[in-house]
């Protein structure tokens, strides 16, 4: 069921991204933060003002003798614009919401987290180039429901 539901998520984000592609251009992106969700990689929509992506990340990789290796990993999607903040092309704000999948401590949990992430980019949204921001998010991790931030620090290319 889980593998569904994260399937499902997957492909309602990339079968758009690919059908509007001739809108825009594909740019694949590495880095930490909201828009890789946690330590990851990116496939992204770019235009003018906005930035559309799916993303696949962990928020946690660990290995011990008492629990094995156990991850906190999953899958995001996420849609920004450059627009809002003012028209320079360099800060973006939106949203992005994630799914892990939590095998800590010999867990089975799906957990899922909303974002409001922002990100300045160095060399405007649309084009390659760093990114640096923070994200405010809440979510249900550990069976608890909790907030925190995200620091965004990546490359889109």
């Amino acid at each position: 069921m889980r593998m569904l539901l994260l399937s499902t998520v997957t492909a309602s984000w990339v079968f758009p991204i690919s059908a509007s592609a001739a809108d825009g251009h594909v740019s694949f992106g590495a880095g930490l933060g909201a828009l890789y969700n946690g330590v990851g990689i990116n496939l992204a929509l770019m235009n003018d003002a906005d930035l559309k992506y799916v993303s696949l990340g962990c928020t946690s990789l660990a290995t011990s003798s008492s629990y094995g290796t156990t991850t906190n990993c999953g899958i995001g999607a996420g849609w920004m614009r450059s627009d809002i903040l003012s028209e320079s092309g360099r800060h973006g704000l939106g949203v992005h919401l994630g799914v892990t999948y939590n095998t800590y401590q010999n867990r089975d949990d799906t957990e899922a987290f909303i974002g409001i992430p922002y990100a300045y980019f160095f060399n405007r949204m649309d084009a390659t180039g760093v990114h640096l921001g923070l994200t405010p998010f809440i979510g249900r991790l550990n069976d608890e429901t909790r907030a925190g931030y995200l620091l965004n620090l990546g490359y889109q290319f």
